[in-house]
């Protein structure tokens, strides 16, 4: 089975050597390991070199012209990884840790699930042991009308809808018939829309109970912009709340989506009312951005609907 390992960096050398070698540690071997640097301007490059990560064949590395976000790090690396023919593409960010055993058990369950898979995702913990990074669970009604995400629950295997890029294993067959991320995202949502996609489009999805990483994330709470402290990451929530609304229209319905706008609606006004609250005029034009990015198609509309094709040419 030929396993290829996509990781996107940004700025962030030392979590990225830690990174690379819990994936070239692992008991059970990747045959690639496909390196996207979203350009940055740490010394990056200078610093694996001198460690020596570049003298092992198994890395492929690609730093990009600009910063084109996850989201962009991830399409290209994806589409990267494809030179090498792999069965399944196994993705994570710069900042997730796998332990050694973490592919080894992704793998064991491939030939234990008895359905067509998409996607199989690692359990997440954060430095402390904290839960970080929960799927979703797939809720969908079984022919007894009852949902069935237990059915593997006796081999710690549990149904999903949707996951992050924290240790994700993709089967390759499924990208070559539902494409890439959306480029266009940037930051933040893109995880969702393409695991939703893969489970729409290709097969059922998993998370494995004794595949884990540790998620190295600063802040390893669920990301609000109510206690977003940093001036600077309060920018990336015009991508959250913009791009979940495309998704949640495209994946769950018009009537949710709506809901989901009146709800950011109602929170971008307790953000103006709420005096205790950090660089809350800041936040409310983010949220008021965001939902007119998304009424008045404020992203690449045309290739996010040909999203399906592989060969669908992106603006940027």
């Amino acid at each position: 089975m030929n396993i290829v390992s996509v990781v996107v960096t940004y700025n962030r050398k030392e979590l990225l050597l830690e990174c690379v070698t819990s994936i070239l540690n692992q008991s059970r071997k990747i045959s690639k390991l496909v390196l996207i640097d979203n350009n940055s301007s740490d010394g990056t490059y200078e610093f694996l070199k001198e460690k020596g990560i570049f003298d092992n064949s198994v890395i492929y590395y690609k730093k990009l012209e600009k910063n084109i976000g996850g989201a962009g790090g991830f399409y290209e690396g994806i589409k990267e990884a494809q030179q090498f023919e792999p069965d399944w593409v196994w993705i994570m960010d710069d900042d997730t840790i796998p332990t050694d055993t973490c592919l080894e058990n992704l793998i064991k369950s491939i030939d234990e699930i008895d359905d067509k898979i998409s996607y199989l995702a690692s359990s997440i913990y954060g430095e402390k042991g904290e839960f970080m990074n929960v799927p979703t669970i797939n809720t969908e009604r079984s022919e007894s009308g009852y949902a069935g995400w237990y059915k593997y629950l006796s081999k710690g295997f549990v149904q999903i809808r949707e996951a992050t890029f924290v240790s994700l294993l993709i089967n390759n067959n499924a990208v070559k018939n539902i494409g890439y991320p959306v480029k266009d995202y940037f930051i933040w949502g893109d995880d969702t829309e393409y695991t939703l996609r893969l489970n729409k489009y290709y097969g059922n999805s998993y998370m494995i109970g004794n595949s884990i990483a540790i998620h190295k994330r600063k802040n390893s709470k669920s990301l609000t912009i109510f206690e977003e402290d940093s001036v600077n990451r309060i920018n990336f929530y015009y991508y959250m709340i913009r791009n979940n609304l495309i998704n949640i229209k495209n994946y769950y319905g018009i009537r949710k989506m709506i809901k989901a706008f009146i709800i950011n609606q109602i929170s971008s006004l307790k953000v103006l009312l709420k005096f205790k609250c950090k660089n809350r005029l800041k936040k409310f034009f983010i949220i008021h951005k965001a939902l007119l990015a998304f009424i008045f198609k404020k992203y690449d509309y045309k290739a996010f609907r040909n999203r399906l094709d592989i060969n669908v040419k992106y603006k940027n």
